[in-house]
C-alpha cells in the first residue's frame, strides 16, 4: 500500500508544477539508483550557473510554489522521524522509496526557476548512466535468446545530462530495439558496443552492432523518413523518432562509418545539464551540544516535525507560530535562547521582520538566527538571504544541512 503512495504523491506534485508553468512571466535568458533500506538517501544539491537567470514569478505563483515546498519538508520531517524505526521490510523499503522521491521533488522545485525558459543544458537533469543500464537491462533475455555479446563502457561518473529521464530512456529503447531487428537478421556471432563519454559540453553516446553494413539506399532511409515510398527493412520510423528526441533536448542523432566491413554505429550527443544535479552525500551532522531552540513556523505540521526532530537529537524546543510570539518568549534577555530557526513567511510578524527589528537594537540574538523558507521563488526573498549574513536551509530541508545551520550560529557566540 505505502508505494501507491509515493505514487499518488508524485502525481500530485506534477499537478502543482503544471499550474506554476501556466503562470510563469519568463525574462530573457542567455544562450549558452534506489538506496538500500539500511541507508538514508543522497541529498541532492544543484549548482546554478551565473549565466542563468531567474524566472520572475507573479505572487500567486511564487505562493503556490512556497505551499508546496511546505508540504514537501513536512513529508521529508515525517519520514525523516519513521526512519530508523522497527519496520518490516517491506514497509522499511517504501520509506526510503518514499524519502527518495521527496528528495527528488525538492530537485524539481529548486530547478523550478531555470527549468522554465529551457536554455539549452537547463533542461530536467537525468543520469544518463542510469538509464542506459536500465535500458540493457530491459534487454536482457533478448541478447540471450539472440547469443548477443554486449559490450559496454560506461564511466559510473558520467556527467548529468540536461534530458528528461522519460524522454532519454524512450530515445535509447527505440535505438536498442533498432540494433537488435538488425543483429536478428545477421548471422553468428553477433556483438552490441555501447560507449558513453563527456566530452566538452556534451556526453555522447554511441550504439554500434555487428550486423551488415547498412547501403547508402538504407541510410538515406534512415537520414531522410518518409521520403522513399519503398520500405528500407525496417527501423525508419523509430530512427527518426528518436533523432527528434535527441533535438528536443538540444541535441543530435546521427549514423557514423566505422572501421571494417560490418556493423552499423549510431551517435547520440546531448548538452550536458547546466544544473548539475549530482547525488552527493550530505556533510555529516555535527555532534552539537545540547541547545535551547526556538522554532518559530505558522505550519503546524512542520512545526512540530521540526520540534520532534531536534528533541530527538537531544535540543530542548520552544515552538511557537509568529514572530510576536517570538518576541515574547525572547524577553528581555540575550541568552534565553542559543539559536532562532524561523520562517520567513507567516501572519502578524515574519522571520525577515522580525530579524529587522532586533538587528540594530539586539544584534546577539540577530546573530542567532537560521532562516528556513520555502519561498525562494521572490527576488526579495532571494537578495535578502543572501544579504543578511545569516544561514539559511530551503524547505524541504535535509536535517544535517538544519544541524549544520544552527551548529553555525552557535559558534558566533
Amino acid at each position: 500500500m505505502e508505494l501507491w503512495v509515493a505514487s499518488g504523491f508524485g502525481a500530485v506534485v506534477g499537478a502543482l508544477l503544471g499550474y506554476l508553468l501556466g503562470r510563469l512571466r519568463q525574462v530573457p535568458v542567455p544562450q549558452a539508483r534506489p538506496a538500500p533500506p539500511s541507508q538514508p538517501p543522497p541529498s541532492y544539491k544543484a549548482s546554478t550557473p551565473s549565466a542563468v537567470k531567474h524566472v520572475v514569478l507573479d505572487d500567486g505563483s511564487a505562493n503556490v510554489l512556497n505551499a508546496l515546498n511546505n508540504r514537501l519538508a513536512a513529508i521529508g520531517a515525517l519520514a525523516d522521524l519513521l526512519h530508523g524505526s522497527p519496520l518490516d521490510p517491506e514497509r522499511a523499503r517504501a520509506l526510503v522509496l518514499l524519502h527518495g522521491e521527496v528528495r527528488r521533488a525538492a530537485e524539481i522545485t529548486s530547478h523550478f526557476l531555470e527549468l522554465a525558459a529551457h536554455p539549452a543544458g537547463a533542461a530536467e537533469p537525468c543520469d544518463a548512466a542510469v538509464v542506459i543500464n536500465g535500458v540493457l537491462a530491459e534487454r536482457e533475455s533478448t541478447f540471450r535468446e539472440l547469443g548477443v555479446k554486449l559490450v559496454r563502457s560506461v564511466p559510473t561518473d558520467l556527467p548529468m545530462v540536461a534530458c528528461p529521464m522519460a524522454q532519454l530512456t524512450e530515445m535509447l529503447t527505440k535505438l536498442l530495439d533498432f540494433a537488435l531487428r538488425r543483429l536478428r537478421a545477421s548471422q553468428l556471432p553477433r556483438e552490441l558496443r555501447l560507449d558513453a563519454i563527456p566530452t566538452g559540453p556534451s556526453v555522447v553516446v554511441s550504439l554500434w552492432d555487428s550486423g551488415t553494413p547498412l547501403a547508402v539506399e538504407a541510410e538515406q532511409r534512415l537520414t531522410s523518413p518518409f521520403r522513399f515510398t519503398q520500405s528500407g527493412g525496417g527501423g525508419e520510423v523509430e530512427f527518426a523518432l528518436a533523432r527528434a528526441l535527441a533535438q528536443s533536448a538540444g541535441g543530435s542523432l546521427r549514423l557514423r562509418p566505422r572501421g571494417g566491413s560490418t556493423g552499423a554505429e549510431v551517435v547520440v550527443t546531448l548538452p550536458r545539464s547546466l544544473l548539475g544535479a549530482q547525488p552527493v552525500h550530505a556533510a555529516p551532522p555535527e555532534n552539537l551540544p545540547r541547545m535551547r531552540i526556538l522554532v518559530v513556523d505558522d505550519d503546524a505540521v512542520n512545526r512540530q516535525a521540526m520540534v520532534l526532530l531536534l528533541e530527538r537529537e537531544g535540543h530542548q524546543v520552544v515552538a511557537v507560530e509568529n514572530g510576536l510570539e517570538a518576541m515574547e518568549r525572547l524577553g528581555d534577555r540575550d541568552n534565553t535562547f542559543d539559536a532562532i530557526v524561523t520562517d520567513l513567511q507567516m501572519p502578524r510578524l515574519g522571520g525577515r521582520a522580525m530579524y529587522e527589528q532586533v538587528v540594530n537594537s539586539r544584534p546577539l540574538i540577530a546573530k542567532r538566527f537560521v532562516f528556513v523558507t520555502g519561498d525562494q521563488a521572490r527576488g526579495e526573498t532571494r537578495s535578502f538571504l543572501e544579504n543578511c549574513g545569516q544561514p539559511s536551509v530551503t524547505k524541504p530541508y535535509d536535517l544535517g544541512d538544519l544541524i549544520n545551520a544552527i551548529g553555525t550560529v552557535s559558534r558566533k557566540k
